[in-house]
Formats: C-alpha cells, structure tokens, sequence
C-alpha cells in the first residue's frame, strides 16, 4: 500500500493565511506588526531576475538618502550583486523587508543584533561604503530579530477548538452578559469604560438580541481617526516608511479596517447605552440569562 504524500506548503504562505487572523495581529507591537506584514508579501525568490532588478534599484537609492550615504558608487554595479546574493542567502525576504532592515538599524531596533565596534557599541554604520558587506550586515541583523518576530507570531494563533461544552458555553455566555450590565451601570454612573475586541463583539451581540444594537457602519471618521493614530505611533518609533506608505494608501489602508470596525464598534455600543440612559431603561432588568 502506497503511503500518501504530504506536500509542505512554504513558510510565506501560510504567514499570509496568518496575516488574516485578528488575534496574531492584536498580540503584536507595532514595529512588529510592520515586520510580520512585511514578511507576507512578494519574496525574493518569486521575482524574476530583471523585475528584482527594477525593484532593487529603487529600493537602494531610497535606502542611501536615509542612511545619509553620500558616495557615488556604481548603484548599477552594487544592484547587480546585490540581485545574486539575495537570491543566494536572502531569498525568503522581501523588498519590504529590505527597506525596514535599513529603518529599523537606523532607530536602533537592531542594536542587539548587531557586530560590536571597538567601543562595544552596535556597529551600524556604512563609513561611506555602501557595499555588500554593509548591506549584508544590516540584512543579517534584520533576519535575527524577524525570527522573533515571526515566532511570536506563531506562538499567538489560537489553539484548535477543543470539544463544545455546552454548560460551559452557556456559564461564560451569561458572565459576559453580567459584564456587560456591569459596563453600562459603570458607564451610567460616568467612569470611563474600556472594551477588549472581543467584549466589543459579544457586547454588540447581546444588546443585538434584545433590539437595542442599531447596525454599525464604519465611517471615514473612525477609518481617519485610526489612520491618524497608526501614522503617528510608526512616527513615533521612527518607521518612517511605513508611516508615509500608510499616507499614501489612505482610508483604504489594509492595516487600518480591523481597527476602525472595533472603534465603530465601541461608539456604537455607548451610543446604545445613551438612549437606554435617556429612556430611563436598565440594561440589567432588559437582559435574559440562560
């Protein structure tokens, strides 16, 4: 009898079905995020020679000016070598990941993976050589510190569902309930009330299933609000690329929805809770436990 082939399917793939997981995400920092995301894109094996080509120039010369490399080298020269060692030792990356090696050595998120000088310091400069050697240095950090990036990413995908406890479901369905009644007398009584993503959900299910959830629509204001508050936090941590892609792509930002749906999310929930306060009604005698 033949035994059945099992085909392993490549990293890149399955970091891209990874991408789409909200609680992989959610346990990520932001420079972390950038590096995860970066990772799921087009990797340098998948180029054909002459397309890396193209695509590396622009990314050497946009590297260069933020390294502040003053030199006028052959650019043709470095890009044609460059193209034979990533294809040799770095084809996993990405030209995403190529421009954030650079940006994060810059801020200092590489200093831990990165050679000594004399002084024992991170050893980040170019010298005014932008060569191999200087690019192989930064790449080789870069990779050191998005292994980590990645485990912990695989470490953060929830566990397969065990075997449904029906009890159990319905014991932590009414706990949620109770929090939810707790919530709307905390914010009837004017605390400031914080919502978990996933709170944010059951919440709007609940209050769904007594008519008192209006449908949640997510506005430019809440995709702009999160905009805002994403480009600033890449600001922040100097990811300046990241933070003027994000400018460029706008509401329509890939990376911004799953935000923007749980602030509509939120308004709509205390915008819930406003007319139950105006009707004089209390959340707790309207709730059915099971």
């Amino acid at each position: 009898m033949e035994k059945a082939l099992t085909i392993k399917r490549p990293a890149v793939v399955v970091r891209r079905e990874i991408a789409n997981n909200p609680a992989v995400l959610q346990a990520l920092e932001p420079v972390e995020k950038s590096v995860f995301l970066a990772s799921t894109e087009k990797t340098i094996e998948e180029y054909i020679d002459r397309e890396l080509m193209v695509e590396l120039a622009k990314a050497l010369r946009f590297v260069a000016k933020d390294v502040g490399y003053r030199g006028s080298d052959d650019f043709d020269y470095l890009c044609f070598r460059l193209c034979e060692v990533l294809k040799k030792y770095y084809r996993t990356l990405t030209i995403k990941d190529f421009h954030l090696a650079f940006e994060m050595s810059l801020t200092g998120e590489l200093d831990d993976y990165l050679p000594k000088n004399g002084n024992g310091q991170p050893d980040r400069g170019h010298y005014q050589q932008f060569n191999i050697e200087y690019v192989c240095k930064i790449l080789n950090a870069y990779k050191l510190r998005r292994a980590r990036v990645l485990k912990k990413a695989a470490e953060a995908i929830p566990a397969p569902e065990q075997a449904r406890d029906p009890e159990r479901e319905r014991e932590y369905r009414n706990r949620m309930k109770a929090d939810l009644v707790q919530a709307f007398y905390d914010y009837r009584n004017g605390n400031i009330v914080q919502l978990s993503p996933i709170q944010g959900m059951l919440f709007q299910q609940y209050l769904g299933e007594i008519g008192k959830m209006e449908k949640i629509e997510v506005t430019d204001a809440e995709q702009g609000e999160i905009l805002r508050r994403t480009i600033s936090d890449f600001l922040r941590n100097g990811m300046n690329f990241d933070a003027n892609r994000l400018k460029n792509e706008g509401l329509q930002a890939e990376e911004i929805q799953y935000d923007a749906l749980a602030l509509a999310r939120r308004k709509a929930i205390f915008k819930a809770f406003d007319a139950m306060i105006k009707n004089n009604e209390d959340l707790g005698e309207l709730m059915c436990y099971e």
